[in-house]
């Protein structure tokens, strides 16, 4: 089995492990403040990159501008709707990532898909129906919750984001990227944060505890192996956008019994079907 795949699985697992980290941080702080704070310690722990950073033209610094506003957008409507809604509710949701994936490596990175993938993701759309129904039973009318299409939005944002990665690292390397990414994400979330707090008359407390920086540590390496990842030449967006979405597993089991949440067997037994569906898209022929 190619290297890629196992650091796409190693890097969903750690992804999983923060959206756990991130719920904790928000219980304390307002979304923007986490933000703010999260892309600050993450712009510390890649600092070590700066050298390698400026070995870059500036048009490649400019497609990393792009994609950060986009991340930026994409996390503001998805850290909002973690606030507001179950883990569990919220997580599978954002697994819509990998259709979008498969979708825009398809028609624009000119990737294939064979006939069992497309049985994959009608799969995957029957389950997240049925995890919103359960889901339902936590959030009134989630189909009609703002939240839940914060995160549809925040899924296709997601999706572009990924696309430009597997773009851009054919000419820059994982170094480079996260160092001008976490850059531009701190300049973003530190102006919003300075906004909000003097124009729109935001008081809420900070209250920082070590979820904040050990969230902003386990993404770091995340996305490190991901990058790399996706430096390789015969990896696939449209596969390791699905797989790196094996994250469901520790965020929506283990965050569910972490946090209490209610109807984790019957939404593991969706995100079972789901896991079913995405493992589909392996199948070429």
């Amino acid at each position: 089995m190619y290297s890629w795949i196992w650091m796409v699985i190693l890097s969903g697992i750690l992804l999983g492990l923060w959206d756990i980290t991130k719920k904790k941080a928000f219980e304390k702080n307002s979304v923007i403040t986490v933000l703010a704070f999260y892309s600050f310690f993450a712009f510390i722990f890649v600092s070590f990159e700066f050298q390698n950073a400026l070995n870059i033209k500036g048009d490649k610094i400019l497609i990393i501008l792009i994609k950060t506003f986009i991340v930026f957008i994409s996390w503001a409507l998805s850290f909002s709707a973690i606030k507001k809604l179950p883990i569990s509710v919220i997580t599978p949701f954002d697994t819509l990532n990998p259709m979008f994936s498969v979708i825009f490596g398809i028609f624009i990175l000119n990737e294939r898909l064979y006939f069992l993938q497309y049985i994959g993701i009608g799969i995957m759309l029957v389950s997240y129906y049925f995890i919103g129904r359960v889901g339902s039973n936590e959030v009134v009318n989630i189909f009609k919750n703002k939240y839940f299409y914060f995160m549809i939005i925040a899924a296709i944002l997601n999706a572009i984001s990924a696309t430009i990665d597997k773009i851009a690292l054919k000419s820059i390397n994982a170094g480079q990227m996260q160092f001008w990414f976490c850059l531009f994400m701190f300049l973003f979330n530190g102006a919003a944060m300075i906004y909000f707090r003097i124009k729109a008359k935001d008081r809420s407390p900070v209250k920082l505890d070590f979820f904040v920086p050990l969230m902003s540590l386990i993404l770091i390496v995340s996305d490190r192996i991901y990058f790399t990842a996706l430096n390789i030449p015969s990896s696939q967006i449209s596969i390791v956008m699905p797989l790196r979405k094996i994250s469901i597993i520790v965020s929506a089991v283990v965050g569910g019994i972490i946090f209490k949440e209610k109807n984790l067997k019957k939404k593991f037994g969706y995100i079972c079907i789901l896991i079913f569906g995405i493992a589909f898209l392996f199948f070429k022929k």
